[in-house]
């Protein structure tokens, strides 16, 4: 859900708005090396935070999502890259877990909104 928000809402704070959605993305990569016990715990712990700086960097108001048009995954990952911020390419690498056009809208307008590296 905070991937798909982004695309509408991530102008709020480029960059916190990116960990909203890659913090519980990080965890649940990070669940199997944890024992068990942990699971449920550090879900709640990275929805927690997600919600927390959806709540603080969230605009007043969303903009029209645009869609991706023709680009595929591996297209707008490499935009991702060539951008160079680590954040876009975070979120890049997240929104292809979710793997949908709406997610994939959402990293262009990471790209857009954050300043390039280099």
């Amino acid at each position: 859900a905070a991937t798909h928000r982004y695309a509408t809402h991530g102008h709020g704070d480029e960059t916190m708005l990116v960990h909203a959605a890659t913090a519980p993305n990080a965890v649940l990569r990070a669940l199997p090396a944890l024992p068990r016990a942990l699971w449920v715990p550090s879900l709640h712990a990275a929805w927690t935070a997600s919600a927390a700086v959806t709540a603080m960097y969230a605009p007043d108001e969303p903009v029209a999502y645009e869609p991706v048009g023709d680009l595929d995954a591996e297209e707008v990952f490499a935009r991702a890259l060539a951008h160079g911020d680590e954040h876009v390419i975070k979120f890049a690498d997240t929104a292809l877990d979710v793997g949908d056009q709406r997610a994939l809208g959402a990293v262009l307008r990471a790209v857009e909104l954050s300043v390039p590296l280099g």
